[in-house]
């Protein structure tokens, strides 16, 4: 019934949008009917991604958490715990939580550590020598994360490798107890588990949010329908099925690229849907806004592979990998070009154009703060998560264009810069609410600063 009510509810929020473009259009005259046209595609898209939250959310209540139990173990293990540059109390206390795992078999700890330099390669080395883990350390970084894995498939006899991060710490000790069965299905490549980010602020709680959203609601059913995505770490997979397809991908996002490269060869995977471990939490926005500058740019640069392959699947797995491939980019083109509508409505006076801005502003909002009461108990959090969206609509254009023209790596300028031009975009949007008294654009300037702001305060 609850379920009902949260679909429902989003349903007649987001046709108020719809109807409010429609209106418009309808009404507009010949000069403004491209325009309002545009609106109202815009209104339909975001229809349809509100709804698909909303659905989303409704399925992922009546998913089992598809724990697959073991009693005997299927075959060594290989823990990979990649680092670069880590904290070493903090790298401590998730090589302590990993050896307490239950495992009726063998397993080994690697920490595979990318750090270059030697001071601190040295403590990292000290630190596993003391935990009685085994260090692997290569000459260079190429490869980044997926370099140091492929180092270790070809160290390790294992028939199975299991991946943490070295921020995370294990607190439930029944992960291979409660994964591995999946295993006995001989075309499983890899399971996925939930995951989470620590932290109690409003702002770690919104960036967990965010990102959890997708780890913890989408993908268990997009891998529930035949499309499973390994997300970094928490998983297990077949060492076989991971030579089989030549290891990981040299790729920003290894964890989508060899995800990818499995399912093209006819692998599945399993995910179980519960929180073994729990990371360090993103407490700085930069870090945040790197994660999915990364991951955009990453996307962008495994868009040939999605239209070379994607055509041969059934049409609902079409469409998750379509989702995969453009969601983002979907998501940021539709906010851009809604911020120019309402700009340009509000310099030539256009009302209708206006109350078109206001209700997509409205509905969007109004949407998220539903979902996240529905989700995590909490509209502050869904607040938090509406700016934390918003701030990323420069950083995210950005890191797609530049992974067009060759550039891999967006640091500390690129983060700059984003938020320099949202600075200036926020103020022209003030000055022109200012002078035409323009809602809308005063709530699209506030948005944009949200950039800025974050990267200031949380920094």
């Amino acid at each position: 019934m609850r379920s009902r009510l949260v679909i429902g509810s989003v349903v007649l929020l987001s046709l108020v949008m719809v109807a409010a473009s429609a209106l418009w259009l309808l009404d507009a005259a010949t000069a403004w009917r491209a325009i309002a046209a545009a609106s109202f595609v815009i209104a339909l898209c975001s229809f349809f991604f509100n709804l698909s939250g909303a659905e989303y959310l409704a399925e992922g209540k009546k998913l089992e958490k598809n724990i697959s139990k073991i009693k005997k173990a299927p075959g060594k293990v290989a823990i990979a715990v990649p680092v670069y540059k880590p904290e070493i109390e903090t790298l401590r206390m998730s090589i302590r939580s990993i050896k307490k795992l239950e495992y009726p078999g063998e397993f080994e700890i690697f920490v595979l550590d990318d750090t270059e330099e030697e001071v601190h390669a040295g403590k990292v080395r000290e630190l596993c020598e003391e935990e009685e883990v085994v260090v692997l350390r290569r000459a260079g970084r190429e490869g980044g994360k997926a370099g140091a894995l492929n180092m270790l498939l070809k160290e390790t006899d294992a028939e199975f490798m299991a991946i943490f991060d070295g921020d995370e710490v294990v607190g439930d000790n029944s992960f291979f107890m409660e994964t591995m069965g999946h295993f006995r299905k001989k075309d499983v490549a890899f399971v996925q588990t939930n995951k989470e980010c620590g932290g109690n602020g409003l702002f770690e709680q919104a960036a967990n949010y965010t990102n959890a959203a997708f780890v913890n609601l989408i993908q268990p059913i997009n891998t529930k329908k035949g499309v499973g995505l390994f997300t970094g770490s928490c998983g297990i997979f077949r060492v076989s099925a991971l030579k089989g397809v030549g290891g990981f991908p040299d790729s920003v996002i290894e964890d989508v690229a060899v995800s990818l490269k499995l399912f093209w060869k006819g692998w599945s995977a399993e995910h179980v849907a519960k929180v073994y471990a729990v990371g360090a939490p993103v407490s700085k926005f930069s870090r945040f806004a790197s994660q999915h500058m990364k991951y955009i740019s990453g996307v962008t640069s495994l868009l040939p592979e999605y239209a070379k392959n994607i055509w041969r699947y059934p049409a609902e797995q079409k469409g998750i990998m379509m989702v995969h491939a453009l969601g983002l980019h979907y998501v940021s083109i539709v906010q851009l070009g809604a911020c120019l509508i309402a700009i340009v409505c509000a310099l030539w006076g256009v009302a209708l154009g206006e109350l078109a801005s206001l209700a997509y502003l409205f509905s969007t909002l109004a949407s998220l703060l539903i979902l996240s009461k529905a989700y995590v108990g909490s509209m502050k959090v869904g607040l938090y998560a509406y700016l934390l969206n918003f701030s990323l609509v420069i950083p995210r254009i950005f890191a797609t264009i530049g992974t067009v023209f060759g550039i891999k790596d967006f640091g500390k300028r690129t983060l700059l810069l984003s938020a320099t031009l949202q600075l200036l975009l926020g103020f022209v949007f003030f000055w022109v609410a200012w002078g035409e008294n323009s809602i809308a654009s005063a709530w699209w300037g506030l948005l944009f600063i949200s950039n800025p702001l974050l990267l200031l305060l949380r920094r």
